[in-house]
C-alpha cells in the first residue's frame, strides 16, 4: 500500500525542498477510483522512496542506511589504486562529511575532490556534502627489508637501456619534474658511474 504523509516546510531546505514528517496514515486505491485520483496515487508512490529516505535521518539506524547508500556512489567515482574513503558520516540536517585518503600526492586531488562531492550532492536526500582529503605514508617497495631511508618510498621506476646516448637521463628527468609537479615527492638518482649527465641538465639550488 501507499503511504501518506504531511509535508511541511523546510527551514533550511535545498530550493525549497520540503521536509517530511511522517503520519503513519496509509490508504489503498480502490476500484471507484476516478483517474484523476489514480494518477495522484501513481505520483504519491513514485516520491514515496525520496520521503522515506528523508524520514530515515531522524534515526541512527536510517543515517545508517543512507550512509551505505551513499558510499556506494561515492565508490562509483573512485579509483581504488588512487584513492579511499576513509571515513563518511550522514549528519541529521542531510549533510554528507566525506574523508578521503589518497595513495599518492601525484596526481590531481581537487578534480577527485570535486567528483565525490559531485556524486554524494546527486543524491536526492542530500542537501550538501563535505569532502576533506589526506595523503597516507605509502609502504616501502622493498616490504620489511627497506632501510630506514627507503620506509616510505613506495615505488620504484627505473630508466634503463643498454647503450648510451639515447635518452635515459633525458627521460628520467622529466619523469621526476611531471610527477613533482603533480604533487609527488620523488628523488632522482643517477646511477651511470662512468658519466653523470643529470649535473648538466638539474640546476640545484645552492646549499645554505
Amino acid at each position: 500500500p501507499a503511504v501518506s504523509f504531511a509535508l511541511g516546510l523546510t527551514r533550511s531546505g535545498r530550493s525549497g525542498d520540503p521536509e517530511p514528517v511522517c503520519t503513519g496514515r496509509q490508504h489503498k486505491p480502490t476500484m471507484h477510483m476516478g483517474l484523476h485520483h489514480l494518477h495522484n496515487h501513481a505520483t504519491m508512490r513514485i516520491g514515496t522512496s525520496f520521503v522515506r529516505r528523508r524520514c530515515a535521518l531522524a534515526t541512527a539506524r536510517g543515517r545508517a542506511r543512507l550512509e551505505e547508500e551513499a558510499l556506494a556512489a561515492l565508490n562509483g567515482v573512485l579509483d581504488p589504486a588512487l584513492a579511499r574513503c576513509k571515513r563518511l558520516a550522514v549528519q541529521p540536517d542531510a549533510t554528507v562529511a566525506v574523508k578521503l585518503e589518497f595513495r599518492s600526492g601525484a596526481m590531481r586531488r581537487g578534480a577527485v575532490e570535486a567528483a565525490a562531492a559531485a556524486a554524494i550532492e546527486a543524491l536526492p536526500w542530500a542537501r550538501r556534502s563535505s569532502v576533506e582529503s589526506t595523503l597516507s605514508r605509502p609502504r616501502s617497495f622493498m616490504g620489511s627489508n627497506a632501510p630506514p631511508s627507503l620506509r616510505h618510498v613506495g615505488a620504484l621506476v627505473g630508466i634503463s637501456s643498454c647503450k648510451g646516448g639515447v635518452g635515459k637521463s633525458t627521460v628520467a628527468v622529466n619523469l621526476a619534474y611531471a610527477l613533482a609537479t603533480q604533487g609527488g615527492r620523488v628523488g632522482l638518482l643517477d646511477a651511470d658511474v662512468h658519466g653523470p649527465s643529470l649535473p648538466s641538465l638539474v640546476r640545484l639550488a645552492p646549499r645554505a
